[in-house]
């Protein structure tokens, strides 16, 4: 009798052991998922803001006439002129806002349609029309009412976001799948990854990602999040999403076509 009033406390404390580390692998293991929308966005990020705007810049420095060479776009970039602390600059934002929609697509991605061209597809007209809508600016905007041709810079700022968004989720998809490298890889070297390629954007995403994790590690909020209520509102809001970016870029693209400033209210 001593003795198995001696064991329940010692199988007590093992069990409190067992769900303390079984919260601790899913916590960790949630880390590198979140690391894996954020490397996977950067990189992608990299390749189609970085690289490819810079190219896309350059073409419209290069078709813009003579007389707009050397005065400041938008971002306080001389027309014409590049720079190594420019590019850097450039790369280190694309960077950084391809981290951003990369955790952004991990929370999309759950009331997206399981096949993975599908998702692209999707995700490919919410970053565009979104990110479209947010690059776009209306007249009088320099890179908009100056550079030339006008339709040169507006559809190249709809289709950077909207390449991103087709990119990004099979970067993302084999980065965080069971065999990839975010869960392979150490986790340290995982979720320092990426921390470092948010760098200063981790300000911005500090409390959704502090949510993610609430939402992860409480049983019922798990039950709630995958409920066909939440399937069904995540769908709506995407679509009014979609709806409200391609309202922003149309009314953009009115106020440069007619050289006027955009009188439509609540666009991007």
């Amino acid at each position: 009798m001593g003795r198995l009033v001696d064991e329940e406390p010692a199988m007590s404390v093992i069990g409190k052991r067992t769900v303390s580390r079984g919260t601790e692998n899913t916590a960790l293991s949630f880390a590198c998922t979140l690391a894996a929308g954020a490397v996977g966005g950067g990189l992608v990020g990299l390749i189609v803001g970085g690289v490819l705007g810079r190219l896309i810049m350059r073409l419209l420095a290069v078709t813009s006439p003579e007389s707009v060479q050397g005065r400041m776009t938008d971002d306080i970039q001389p027309v014409g002129q590049i720079s190594l602390a420019g590019t850097l600059q450039l790369c280190i934002t694309t960077v950084a806002l391809g981290a951003i929609a990369g955790l952004i697509y991990l929370w999309v991605r759950r009331v997206l349609p399981p096949s993975r061209r599908a998702r692209s597809g999707l995700f490919a007209l919410f970053v565009g029309s979104i990110g479209g809508a947010f690059l776009v600016h209306d007249h009088p905007s320099f890179d908009y009412s100056v550079l030339r041709p006008e339709w040169l810079a507006v559809v190249s700022f709809v289709a950077i976001p909207t390449l991103f968004g087709f990119l990004a989720p099979s970067m993302i998809d084999r980065l965080e799948a069971p065999g990839g490298w975010a869960h392979r890889g150490p986790a340290w070297l995982v979720i320092g990854a990426g921390v470092a390629v948010l760098n200063l954007a981790l300000v911005v995403v500090a409390l959704p990602v502090a949510a993610a994790f609430g939402i992860r590690l409480s049983a019922s909020a798990v039950r709630f999040w995958r409920s066909d209520a939440v399937t069904v509102a995540g769908r709506v809001l995407f679509v009014l999403m979609v709806a409200w970016g391609c309202y922003g870029i149309a009314a953009d693209v009115i106020s440069i076509a007619t050289n006027t400033p955009s009188p439509a209210p609540f666009h991007p």
